[in-house]
């Protein structure tokens, strides 16, 4: 009888453990670029300009999220008001925090890490970003303590699960949205500050960013 209880609890333990741990998790960064190959072959042709090729293309926007987030997919950094305060739910800490410290030391508009910080101060707009790729949720998602264009049409919640699909989607549709609309888009420059988030920054020469895929 006292066998049974024990393998009860030990059952429970790892549900409870299971449960936790399902929110949110690591990607690879060749699991990411797979993923990000076959998404962006919905994208116009002339998304690659400027001299980025396709490859680099991709190069710096998972570079972005792994700079940003450490590929983790529960990230969520708070630059309400300028605050740049890290978020509890982000156990890649030590990179989204160098980062923003940079930055700080650097004054506004000088750093290149974490541009939307900056930029946020200047429009006093609170800013949340979530996720893998740092999206800024006052323009892409849906929550319940801010309001927000909501480009991708879906709750903040989604960008921080394990599921990158979603993620994955609405950098595509950003993306898809500046291509296509340019400065006729609505809010073309927060659409144009976080699309160039993604493909700028501090990810340079990265000729052999994938050699381990």
């Amino acid at each position: 009888m006292l066998r049974v209880k024990i393998k009860t609890l030990v059952l429970f333990a790892f549900v409870v453990l299971g449960c936790s741990l399902a929110g949110a998790r690591n990607v690879t960064k060749c699991e990411l670029r797979q993923q990000l190959i076959v998404a962006f072959k919905s994208l116009p042709n002339n998304v690659t300009v400027n001299g980025l090729t396709e490859e680099v293309f991709l190069a710096k926007v998972v570079c972005h999220a792994e700079r940003l987030s450490g590929f983790d997919t529960n990230a969520v950094t708070d630059l309400s008001h300028g605050t740049g305060k890290e978020s509890q739910e982000n156990p890649s800490e030590s990179k989204s925090s160098e980062s923003k410290e940079e930055d700080k030391n650097k004054g506004k508009g000088k750093g290149k890490k974490n541009s939307k910080s900056s930029e946020s101060n200047e429009d006093d707009v609170d800013v949340i970003l979530y996720g893998l790729f740092h999206l800024p949720g006052n323009l892409v998602c849906s929550s319940t303590n801010s309001t927000s264009l909501n480009i991708c049409g879906i709750n903040c919640n989604k960008l921080t699960d394990d599921d990158i699909s979603d993620d994955i989607t609405c950098v595509v549709t950003l993306i898809n949205e500046l291509v296509t609309k340019g400065f006729m888009a609505k809010n073309s420059k927060e659409l144009w500050n976080a699309v160039k988030e993604l493909i700028g920054g501090d990810c340079q020469k990265l000729d052999h960013y994938f050699s381990e895929c």
